[in-house]
């Protein structure tokens, strides 16, 4: 039975919450229709016109992309403007267009923990975490004879998660007190009298996002007519998320030998390294994709070297100024195993009801031509 494209949307936030996505980002279903029956699914790094004929080709409805293929509005979509014809492309062909971006960098298993994995690094834990406000925390006042089915509804609609533990809650009774007004129905007391009642003070952590299904499931469930409760932002970080990863290599190896293992290991084209390849290292901070902003924090945490996509010049000045190599990869080679890792989870979580095809045709757009040799100036003379 062909799952809908919701379906598979919410498999992968399951897996990488959307809470966890830069503010900038644009990730989800950004084109197409929730409802849109699914047999098999196209996942790629980036959804370019070739992807979107491949998934016509194999008869995907949907591809699950890691770059969005637009950040800003768009004001028009037309087919010859190359900010909006991927999209143009696929509505016309009837192909959604699903995107986890920086959520899956930075989920608990992601593409951060899988570039630490390929790498061969060990004792693997967060560069640094991610997620700060992408929680709240929900306090509401409860009669103690009802908290039990209110602390149980505010679980069920995902209240009260905290990393590998689920209905976490705290609660503290004391005394509470209301005086019903003419037009008032209340649970319990009369109106125009001054009323006293045991309540629990019911605390639980909540995404941001899950919030408002979550209040729903409060109100249905509190038996007062008018639910008292507060909303409190969190600086949380989102447990065991990890913007890079850090590790150490099984017994150290030199600059040099590290950065042909890992050419070797992610295909990449080209690889580029800023320090001393004969240096010895065995602590490893790596990142997908644009890795300058882990800089700072790989040095923090005295790593040896950063494995990345890429860095901008000051950004590597910086680095080797804290004693911090860097082996530069590429950012494609670097972020095409969360094409792998998307197709696992997806094969994991929906058990054979849909079919999941790696992209083909997708290619390093460096690797396509290679770069001319520049001319050595005869010397006069």
């Amino acid at each position: 039975m062909p799952v809908t494209a919701h379906e598979v949307v919410e498999a992968l936030f399951a897996r990488a919450p959307r809470e966890l996505a830069e503010s900038w980002d644009n990730v989800g279903l950004v084109i197409g229709d929730p409802g849109a029956r699914v047999r098999r699914v196209l996942v790629c790094v980036d959804a370019t016109e070739q992807v979107l004929a491949e998934a016509r080709a194999v008869g995907a409805r949907l591809v699950v992309a890691h770059h969005p293929p637009f950040l800003d509005s768009l004001k028009r979509v037309r087919a010859d403007e190359a900010e909006s014809a991927v999209a143009y492309q696929a509505v016309r062909a009837g192909v959604g267009i699903c995107v986890m971006h920086t959520n899956l960098d930075y989920a608990p298993q992601g593409l951060c923990v899988e570039l630490a994995c390929l790498v061969g690094l060990e004792d693997i834990r967060p560069l640094s975490p991610a997620g700060a406000s992408a929680l709240v925390k929900l306090t509401v006042f409860v009669p103690a004879s009802h908290v039990a089915p209110v602390r149980a509804a505010l679980a069920e609609a995902g209240a009260g998660r905290i990393g590998e533990y689920a209905e976490c809650s705290f609660g503290v009774e004391g005394e509470g007190t209301f005086r019903p007004l003419p037009d008032a129905s209340p649970y319990t007391g009369a109106v125009g009298r001054l009323e006293q009642a045991r309540e629990v003070r019911l605390e639980m952590a909540v995404a941001r996002a899950a919030l408002a299904r979550v209040l729903t499931a409060m109100e249905a469930a509190h038996p007062y007519e008018e639910v008292a409760y507060d909303v409190y932002p969190l600086a949380n970080t989102w447990p065991n998320s990890a913007r890079g990863a850090l590790g150490r290599l099984r017994r150290a190896v030199t600059l040099g030998t590290l950065a042909r293992r890992i050419e070797d290991t992610l295909g990449a084209s080209t690889v580029r390294v800023a320090g001393d390849r004969r240096g010895r290292v065995r602590r490893v901070a790596v990142g997908g994709g644009s890795g300058g902003q882990l800089v700072a924090d790989a040095v923090r945490v005295g790593a040896e070297a950063l494995v990345v996509g890429e860095v901008r010049h000051h950004e590597a000045l910086r680095a080797v100024a804290g004693n911090l190599s860097l082996i530069e990869a590429g950012h494609f080679a670097t972020e095409r195993p969360a094409v792998d890792l998307m197709r696992r989870w997806l094969e994991e979580d929906l058990a054979g009801r849909v079919e999941i095809t790696a992209s083909r045709v997708e290619a390093d757009p460096f690797a396509a031509r290679q770069a001319r040799a520049i001319p050595r100036k005869k010397r006069k003379g």
